[in-house]
């Protein structure tokens, strides 16, 4: 079994999702810290063309906290669709793109970690995406345990036999190292897919929310094969 193990993004690119549609199980690791110059509440949209930032407002947030332990402040979900429609108002799939927002957005907790994982649950649906979506907070931990090891852990627990990790973790992970703990490891390279945008010239690597909003739904859920995934074999 194929496991896939991150920290919850919001509405991170298209390359979080294949990853996600290539594995048999996927863990959102919200007990790992929060980040404050990442993406765990904020990701790249276009405004006329720009580069912007769509993103959540984080209560207290701190680096020194896990992601669980983060809330988000209540969230105007009709004031953020207003904003959607008017940076995406001529997008071809605006309507669709702002229902999925809109279910996404619509969250009964204030938990960060929580929230994303209903924003993941809800995108994935939209992708036709069936992987099985679990929690790493949920599994027991070894608090002795740090980087690899953790992930050797959290595999373990889940019954995996196979690792696959975003194309960014080959300078993080070794095939000898994963080799050695009765793991196989691959690394999962997006090709980026150009696709019509609000903008001049193509923008790679933006949120998903750009893909949904400029795209139809067949085409978004096509694009999850443009990528391949990078083993020790080759």
């Amino acid at each position: 079994m194929i496991a896939g193990i991150h920290q919850p993004y919001f509405m991170p690119y298209l390359g979080y999702w294949q990853l996600i549609n290539v594995v048999d199980v996927f863990a959102s690791a919200d007990n790992y810290n929060f980040i404050r110059g990442g993406w765990i509440h904020r990701n790249r949209i276009l405004r006329q063309g720009n580069i912007c930032y769509f993103n959540v407002t984080i209560s207290h947030m701190s680096q020194n906290r896990y992601i669980c332990d983060h809330m988000i402040k209540p969230l105007d979900v009709g004031e953020r669709l207003g904003i959607l429609r008017e940076y995406y108002r001529k997008a071809p799939n605006l309507e669709t793109g702002l229902d999925v927002m809109r279910d996404a957005l619509t969250c009964d907790t204030l938990n960060l970690a929580d929230f994303l994982f209903h924003t993941i649950s809800v995108v994935c649906t939209y992708l036709g995406i069936t992987t099985r979506l679990v929690k790493t907070s949920d599994y027991p931990q070894d608090p002795t345990l740090r980087k690899e090891g953790r992930i050797f852990d959290y595999c373990r627990q889940l019954g995996a036999d196979t690792y696959y990790n975003a194309i960014g973790g080959r300078e993080l992970y070794t095939f000898d190292s994963f080799r050695e703990h009765g793991l196989a490891l691959g690394f999962l390279e997006c090709i980026p897919v150009a696709y019509r945008q609000q903008a001049q010239e193509f923008v790679p690597r933006l949120s998903i929310i750009d893909v949904i909003m400029n795209t139809s739904q067949k085409e978004s859920q096509d694009m999850l094969a443009s990528c391949r995934i990078i083993t020790e074999r080759n």
